[in-house]
Order: C-alpha cells, then structure tokens, then sequence
C-alpha cells in the first residue's frame, strides 16, 4: 500500500494519468477515422480528464482498500456508472427548513426548561432528561443523515459499515487530495512550457 503522500504513489499516479489520457485520445482518433468527429468537444475533454484522473488514482491507490475497486469497476462499464443526482433547490430549500425546525425546536425546550425556575426540582430533572434524550435523537438523526450521504460520496460506501467508512473515507479523502497536488503540478508545468 503506497500512501498519499509518497513519491511513490505520485509518480504511479502521473504514469497512470498519462497512459489513461493515451488511451482517451488514440479512441477519439479511431471513432474519427470510423465516421466520428475529428475533435473531442470541451465536454467530452473534461469528461476524459476526470475520468482518467480517477483511474489513475485508483490504480495508484492499489492495496485492499474498496474505493479503488468501486471506482475501476464503475470505470470499466458505462452502464453501472450511478447517475448523479439532480439538484433541485426545492429539495435544498426543505432540508435546510427541517434542520431549522430541529435547532428552535432544541433552543425552544431549552428556553423552556431555563425560565421555568419556580418549578420543583422533579419537574427540572424531568425536563432535563426529556431535553436531553430529545438532543440525543436529534444527534443519532443527524450522524445516521450524515453516514447516509458520505456513504453515496465515497465509492464503494454503501456496502460498508460505519467505521469501514470512516476508514475509507479518511484513505479516499487524502488520496483525492494527492490527486490534486499532482493535478496542480502538471498545470503550473503546462502554464510554465
């Protein structure tokens, strides 16, 4: 296993960055010659970039870890390639109004219990004990919200359990930003040349 950070891995990336764009352009010259457009349209460039730079990474990356695997796999067939989902800002505008309504829902009982000071100390312990079990299920609610959506971010998440992911995330994560580094050398060495 070749960490992140090593020279290793970043001249195994660069290799494979290499081969793979190779690759991308010797296909756009033979659809060419069978009857295709002669040039790679931005998009299509863009499309070739990213993914070249994610099989780089992930061959790179080798070892036991799943998210290279997830990726190479979604890489080698089109059709088990996940759709992204569409963002709609109807969708963004509920979920930042229901995370609205969970923190004045907390401040509200928490106010609650603050002014009720001519009240028995049972009715405070009480009180203080329904605040916190209703703060623990905000919490088990946002952490089980949160693994919900960092298992669709990291490939190969959804058939892991929760401390797996945390693990490939953590590994995901630092390789991603090795790929940048590399990504941001080449650039500064294309700009200079």
């Amino acid at each position: 296993m070749r960490g992140p950070n090593t020279k290793a891995f970043q001249q195994g990336f660069l290799k494979n960055m290499i081969f793979s764009l190779q690759a991308c352009s010797e296909f756009c010259i033979s659809s060419s010659a069978s009857g295709g457009a002669a040039m790679m349209s931005l998009q299509q460039r863009k499309c070739a970039i990213k993914s070249s730079a994610n099989i780089a990474m992930a061959t790179a990356r080798g070892g036991r870890a799943r998210w290279p695997q997830a990726v190479l796999a979604s890489s080698s067939s089109p059709s088990r390639r996940p759709s992204k989902p569409s963002s709609s800002p109807g969708k963004k505008k509920k979920n930042t109004h229901v995370c609205k309504k969970i923190v004045r829902r907390c401040l509200h009982t928490r106010r609650r219990w603050r002014a009720g000071t001519g009240a028995s100390s049972l009715a405070r312990t009480t009180s203080t004990t329904t605040a916190m079990i209703g703060s623990r299920e905000i919490a088990r609610r946002l952490v089980r919200k949160r693994t919900k959506v960092l298992r669709k971010m990291i490939p190969g998440g959804e058939l892991l359990d929760e401390i797996s992911l945390l693990h490939e995330a953590v590994d995901y994560v630092a390789h991603l930003h090795a790929q940048v580094d590399v990504l941001r050398r080449i650039s500064n060495a294309v700009q200079r040349g």
